[in-house]
């Protein structure tokens, strides 16, 4: 029973990892998307450019 309960821990703390991680990222998009691509896109910054990007 004591190992079941650290089996189960284990996986809630890696879930909990996971979901801060793809928070992180859908954060991330949408900075990027708010700041028209400017990170990534590099010469095209102008936001007609960015918009057919996203199509």
């Amino acid at each position: 029973m004591v190992q079941r309960n650290y089996v189960i821990a284990i996986i809630i703390i890696v879930l909990f990892v996971v979901l801060a991680g793809v928070s992180f990222g859908i954060w991330k998009l949408i900075h990027m998307v708010r700041n028209g691509f400017s990170v990534t896109s590099g010469s095209s910054s102008s936001s007609g450019s960015s918009r057919e990007i996203v199509d």
